[in-house]
């Protein structure tokens, strides 16, 4: 009986250093991970330093670099009502999307062309600005059409 007791006793003890020795520090209560903090230091020091290798005076230093963010991610989550979330996602996977896809010179050529020639046919009084100017406007804006387009794809809207 000892021996079972002693055994759980020492696997408890590890699995209780495990634990925290996978927490690098908290903020107001909430962890902050080694996993994390390797994640950060990889950026910043391109991939030269580990949570493992910093001295303390540099873990300090990270953790309160990495203290803002989880601090406003706190604030966020009480501070905002389902529908504001809710947009704050919808907005952050579009930009995500927007980020990964690709759109052409030639692409946002052709819509400023057409741009400009629908302006002219409507008899605009509107000064169109030359396209050096408005193409990254421009293709942002075909991004957008594109993430837009591929999701209207497999939506099976129905009217009742």
């Amino acid at each position: 009986m000892k021996k079972i007791l002693a055994t759980l006793g020492l696997a408890l003890a590890l699995t209780t250093a495990t634990v925290s020795a996978q927490t690098a520090g908290t903020v107001n209560g909430m962890k902050i991970t080694v996993k994390e903090a390797n994640k950060a230091l990889k950026i910043l020091t391109k991939g030269k330093m580990t949570w493992s290798k910093l001295p303390a005076e540099g873990k300090k230093q990270l953790i309160t670099m990495m203290a803002p963010s989880k601090l406003v991610a706190a604030a966020s989550r009480k501070g905002l009502t389902s529908k504001e979330k809710e947009a704050a996602l919808a907005g952050f996977w579009m930009q995500k999307k927007m980020s990964k896809t690709k759109v052409s010179d030639s692409e946002a050529k052709k819509a400023y062309n057409r741009m400009k020639a629908a302006a002219k046919k409507a008899k605009s009084k509107r000064k169109i600005p030359a396209y050096s100017k408005v193409k990254n406007s421009i293709k942002m804006q075909l991004k957008q059409e594109k993430v837009v387009s591929r999701l209207m794809k497999s939506a099976k809207i129905k009217v009742k």
